[in-house]
């Protein structure tokens, strides 16, 4: 918390700028992380899968199964970092909410020691400190309001990033067991189809 003194003008001019500094920081390393982001990759492989897990069997391309298992194996990487990443802005939002705080502090303070003075009717013949920390007060709202937009895009990318993860989860543990399954019986159809064509070469011979 800063202390205020208004014979000081430079303490007054540099009032509450500790923590605007602080959510201006924070706020630049939010947009450095957000602007690596490219979600679209991650539709593209799902769509992939599902598109080649969809194909009538007898239309399948050779190496579908290995191509389905990379996609497979690089779609689990990819929600294992979108849920490092949920955890990465839950944190990120906690420290917003901490420096909220400290900032409404700061407004607080301010806003008390603006009503002492005018309650006291005591006439400063130095007015440029009083309206310094008027507006240092403004500016230190604006900043917090900024912090609440922060807070609620936080909120957003952590819900995107669950998103994205939950729809990997559900291709993966919904849709892939059911190929396999398909997948399984095929390869069983055929190996069948496979010995009975080979019985059927014997009994002929015989």
């Amino acid at each position: 918390m800063s202390e205020i003194n208004l014979s000081d003008k430079v303490s007054i001019i540099n009032y509450g700028v500790g923590i605007q500094h602080k959510l201006a920081n924070l706020s630049a390393a939010v947009s450095d992380i957000v602007k690596e982001k490219d979600y679209s990759d991650i539709k593209q492989l799902t769509d992939t899968l599902i598109e080649l897990m969809s194909m009538d069997e007898r239309k399948t391309p050779l190496y579908t199964d290995t191509v389905i298992e990379s996609i497979k194996e690089e779609l689990i990487k990819i929600r294992f970092e979108l849920l490092k990443e949920c955890k990465l802005y839950e944190e990120l939002r906690n420290t917003n909410e901490v420096y909220i705080t400290q900032i409404s502090t700061e407004i607080a303070d301010g806003e008390s020691f603006i009503r002492g003075i005018k309650d006291s009717k005591i006439s400063y013949s130095d007015s440029f400190s009083l309206s310094e920390l008027k507006a240092r007060v403004k500016e230190l709202k604006t900043s917090k309001t900024v912090a609440g937009t922060l807070n609620e895009q936080l909120s957003l990318y952590q819900k995107n990033s669950a998103s994205f993860a939950e729809r990997i989860s559900s291709v993966i543990n919904s849709l892939m067991p059911l190929w396999e399954s398909k997948a399984a019986l095929s390869a069983n159809k055929e190996s069948t189809q496979k010995a009975f064509r080979m019985l059927k070469a014997l009994v002929d011979e015989i």
